[in-house]
């Protein structure tokens, strides 16, 4: 029986280095993003990839007029000693759950992408050997994590440390704070952006479809994994290099990851999750953005005082422009096919388009609301002005009574002056909204 391409790469699928952004939403209220702190730390990142269309460029342009976020590069020692003050290095994962062996992992240039809707994400870069490492760090399909972590200090010792406690600190640091603030590990809702890098390319999709559904699911490359309870899986490629027969790349796009497997063969690890960070991370941010600004709103909507008007049109101010200006269709992404498919499939999976809908329709209702009770209330205030006018009215009818009793010519003559300049400006208001109508 012939063997499947499939089966013939297995050895080598097995050597494939691994790297990950770990996509951790954040977020921040106004005016507690501290800058300096930020560019201490991290340097303005340009998105000038051409996988993106111009007008998506521009949304990432910090001098651009329709610019909805920043993205900062956070180079790999400046992320170590923000996170570990450079006394620490050699990581390890352990899984506390069991005895197991420590799994080496090492950090990678990281990205933070801040964005006007005050929501952030940090892409935190990890690079490793075995998948295990990834695996532990995510804990996929728990309600909690059990990675342990280690490292080895100066002195040559162990040293055993929280990851998610040194990711808090570098929250507060820089102002952000984690978006689901419930006491879980900011790690627990990540979005995993998986690269594997082979040196041979792919003649057949199948061989990309089985590698890219085993980094999905955290397993060895190489492995037989199926589930077909995993109905919302799709499937993109590279186009197939006709002069070499083959394809380059294939992806995995589900609602919480994204895997690529790439083939290349000088083997650069490091170089392809730079290639990634700058051509595949934005599209994906502008993605994860749409959907956490929509549950940003609905957090700034329930803290927001109902009785006060101004903050509720701010928000609906800052969500015209969101809708406006930082909502992307996939029509108008990129010119590449397999590049809008990717974000088609993101933007279906996370069902981006209906909490948009759907956060316009709460907050249209209350403002609605609120616009009623305040009409209701100048009503009730035009009533007691108008009470105050017609009591007004009669006093100073019996005032100018008073006064024509007494026979003055001066003042009747006033008077009729009065009335009658009176009823010529009625007379030329009420002819001036006829024409109007």
């Amino acid at each position: 029986m012939e063997r499947t391409e499939f089966e013939e790469m297995r050895p080598i699928l097995r050597q494939a280095r691994l790297g990950s952004y770990l996509v951790i939403p954040l977020k921040y209220e106004q005016g507690a993003l501290r800058q300096e702190e930020m560019e201490k730390l991290a340097r303005y990142y340009p998105i000038t990839t051409a996988d993106l269309t111009e007008s998506v460029k521009e949304l990432f342009r910090r001098e651009h007029p329709t610019a909805v976020g920043t993205c900062w590069e956070i180079g790999r020692e400046a992320l170590v000693q923000a996170l570990f003050g450079g006394e620490m290095g050699q990581f390890s994962v352990l899984d506390r759950r069991e005895a197991s062996e420590a799994v080496a992992f090492d950090f990678h240039t990281s990205y933070l992408y801040v964005f006007h809707t005050r929501v952030a994400f940090l892409c935190l870069g990890v690079t490793c050997a075995d998948i295990e490492a990834i695996y532990r760090i995510r804990s996929p399909g728990f309600a909690e994590g059990w990675a342990a972590y280690r490292g080895v200090d100066r002195a040559g010792e162990e040293q055993a440390f929280s990851l998610d406690e040194r990711l808090r600190a570098l929250f507060a640091r820089l102002g952000l704070t984690a978006f689901f603030e419930n006491g879980d590990s900011p790690l627990m809702e990540a979005y995993t952006y998986l690269v594997s890098v082979t040196p041979q390319r792919f003649r057949e999709l199948e061989t990309l479809r089985r590698a890219a559904f085993n980094l999905h699911l955290m397993t060895p490359l190489d492995g037989m994994a199926e589930d077909e309870s995993e109905e919302d899986v799709r499937y993109v490629y590279a186009v197939k290099t006709q002069s070499l027969g083959s394809y380059r790349w294939g992806c995995c796009v589900t609602s919480q990851t994204v895997c690529y497997v790439e083939a290349r063969a000088d083997g650069d690890l490091e170089g392809e999750m730079d290639v990634q960070a700058a051509d595949g991370l934005p599209m994906i941010l502008i993605a994860l953005y749409e959907k956490y600004t929509c549950l940003r709103f609905t957090q700034l909507i329930a803290a927001a005082n109902k009785r006060k008007m101004r903050e509720l049109r701010a928000l609906k101010r800052l969500m015209l422009q969101f809708r406006a200006y930082g909502t992307v269709d996939s029509a108008n992404i990129s010119r590449w096919h397999n590049v809008k498919q990717i974000y088609q499939a993101l933007m279906e999976t996370n069902r981006i388009p209906e909490a948009i809908e759907d956060i316009t329709n709460k907050l249209n209702i209350l403002v609605e609301h609120q616009r009623e009770l305040e009409t209701a209330r100048n009503d009730t205030v035009a009533w007691v002005l108008t009470l105050f006018g017609i009591v007004s009215i009669l006093a100073s009818i019996l005032s100018i009574l008073q006064i024509l009793a007494g026979g003055d010519p001066l003042a009747w003559f006033a008077t009729i002056m009065s009335t009658l300049v009176m009823a010529v400006l009625v007379a030329v208001i009420l002819i001036f909204r006829r024409k109007d109508e």
